[in-house]
């Protein structure tokens, strides 16, 4: 969920309160798209995050850790440059647009304290954030817009900053009772019609406010008794909102997962109260913010599991034709053994050998192609030889396809793996394991990765109580849960020729089938058939598995097993929320 206008005024209302006339002693860069700024102010020290991912643009005070880049990159060092130390005159927000304007007074290149604005313009993929100077040009920004990207304005160093076009919309923090009602007679969805009848309301919002008077979600269908009480409440909550009031609030799902933030309590869903709009973002953004950073880290990695395994499909295509040549191959062998049995009786014509094929039943004259430049003992020979050649290569292809088939299992699991990775440290693990496997190089000169503490795998308790269900999300994880922490008594599950996790169920005695069950469901959801429908998982005591020497990491054989169908139900496995090891 986007930051809105009007949550972005929350989240201005609570800069107004905690960071106006502090200093800036702190900027840092830790995406391409995002800001944080560290502000030293009477009440104490803050962070105010700005982000212009596409995927969730916001701008609100923000108590998560980033992990920065060891070099900043130009903008940053920019920022640093012109408005680091500086103070924070005013926090503002245009007509309740989604624009954030920061006014900060800090020194020139001449040493004079003039102020800068620093504005965030919170508006999807068209979002941006851009230093303007004293003088209303613009010193740069995080994503430049030229020639040809817009014919509505430039975004470009040493051009005059204008606000995004304005909408025809109506202010509602100024906005009268009766305005509120001209609008919902106008009929269509009323989500829709306040949206686009006021600025800083997203349909979602818009209709979060109106559920919390009426189920209707039409105009037409609201009577005057109930179209008035939906425009008092809406003109109440407005008027609360220009006195800075509001309730910080977390919407919830089914499974009391963060779907959505507002500054007010809805109606139509679960909810628990925040202390801010910012710890509200904090806890919506946790893991949208893991899992889009995770898939620009691992872009490129992507891209080489993909091109490796594209490789090894082709091959075992060519590995298919020479596996399938086996009648061409017999026939050769037919042929040298027919020409050596007829040595001096065959009859050649020209380029063709007629001969006596007493394989056949009754035996019949067949004619067999030969070079006239060789006598027919040696094209018998000729014949014996692509037989040899043929069939060397038919069984090498075999072999191959073995180990490419292989091969292409570890690829796929890896790739499975990158879209389970978490964290930082997870990724670098996996990188780390492409590298040592030949996948990916060290370059020459580079700087070494950050050493991060090893990842944990996954941990759920069973529906019962009695056990404990451990989930590896990577090759690394695999090997040490199933080698080395599990215990010979322990189950053992994996989903059966599917790349997956290993899963280890541990508990006093035997586990119960719904144990077994709810450790299957877990296997299937976190390995590749994740989105099937009746995933075989093969189950075992620990001790019947073995990892084969030489094999890749992750690989393992298991004999004395069943197999368990399951269908990886979601519903299931958020019920069986991680546990702390």
């Amino acid at each position: 969920m986007a930051m809105d206008g009007l949550n972005l005024h929350a989240s201005v209302i609570e800069m107004q309160r905690t960071l106006v006339g502090g200093k800036i002693d702190k900027i840092q860069q830790p995406e391409r798209d995002e800001l944080l700024l560290g502000v030293h102010a009477a009440s104490g020290n803050y962070k105010l995050l700005i982000s212009a991912s596409a995927a969730n643009t916001r701008a609100p005070l923000t108590e998560t850790k980033r992990t920065n880049p060891a070099d900043a990159p130009m903008f940053c060092m920019l920022l640093r440059k012109r408005i680091l130390n500086g103070r924070i005159l005013s926090a503002e927000q245009p007509n309740l647009d989604r624009v954030l304007v920061l006014t900060i007074e800090a020194q020139n290149e001449l040493g004079d304290l003039v102020p800068y604005r620093l504005i965030a313009e919170i508006m999807g993929k068209h979002s941006n954030i851009i230093l303007v100077n004293e003088k209303g040009i613009i010193v740069d920004a995080i994503r430049h817009v030229g020639v040809g990207m817009s014919n509505v304005r430039l975004i470009l160093p040493g051009v005059g900053y204008e606000l995004p076009p304005q909408q025809e919309k109506a202010n509602p923090l100024c906005a009268k009772k009766e305005e509120f009602q001209n609008a919902l007679l106008q009929g269509g969805r009323i989500d829709r019609r306040l949206s686009s009848s006021f600025f800083g309301l997203s349909p979602a919002m818009a209709s979060a406010l109106a559920a919390r008077v009426t189920s209707e979600t039409s105009c037409e269908a609201l009577d005057d008794a109930m179209r008035d009480t939906l425009a008092q409440s809406l003109y109440t909550f407005y008027h609360a909102l220009m006195l800075g009031e509001f309730t910080p609030t977390v919407a919830l799902n089914a499974y009391d997962e963060p779907i959505g933030v507002y500054p007010f309590i809805p109606s139509d869903v679960k909810s628990r109260r925040a202390e801010s709009i910012g710890a509200a973002y904090d806890e919506f953004c946790a893991q949208h913010d893991i899992f889009e950073r995770m898939q620009r880290h691992s872009a490129a990695v992507r891209k080489v599991l993909q091109n490796n395994i594209e490789r090894c499909e082709k091959k075992l295509a060519l590995y298919a034709d020479a596996l399938n040549a086996t009648e061409s191959i017999e026939q050769n062998r037919l042929y040298g053994e027919l020409l050596t049995a007829n040595l001096h009786s065959v009859k050649q014509n020209g380029q063709e050998a007629a001969v006596l094929n007493y394989y056949l039943d009754p035996p019949q004259m067949i004619k067999i192609p030969v070079d006239p430049r060789f006598s027919i003992g040696e094209n018998a020979q000729r014949y014996f030889k692509k037989y040899q050649k043929q069939k060397a290569a038919r069984d090498m292809a075999g072999t191959q396809r073995a180990q490419t088939l292989t091969e292409l299992s570890y690829l796929e699991g890896q790739l499975d793996n990158l879209r389970k990775c978490a964290g930082d440290a997870e990724l670098s693990e996996l990188v780390e394991e492409l590298r040592e496997q030949g996948y990916l190089k060290r370059e020459k000169g580079a700087k070494k990765s950050p050493k991060y503490a090893a990842s944990k795998p996954l941990c759920f308790v069973s529906s019962d109580g009695n056990a404990r269900i451990y989930v590896g999300k990577n090759n690394k994880q695999n090997d040490t849960l199933t080698l080395r922490f599990a215990e010979g008594g322990d189950f053992w599950l994996h989903t059966k020729n599917i790349p997956g996790s290993h899963v280890i169920v541990k508990c006093e005695g035997a586990p119960s089938e719904q144990t077994l069950l709810e450790a299957a469901t877990l296997a299937a959801y976190y390995s590749k058939a994740r989105g099937g429908e009746n995933i075989p998982v093969d189950y075992t005591l620990r001790k019947y598995v073995k990892k084969p020497a030489g094999a890749k990491p992750g690989m393992v054989i298991y004999t004395t097993y069943r197999t368990a169908y399951v269908t990886p139900e979601e519903t299931l496995v958020k019920t069986l929320k991680p546990t702390a090891l």
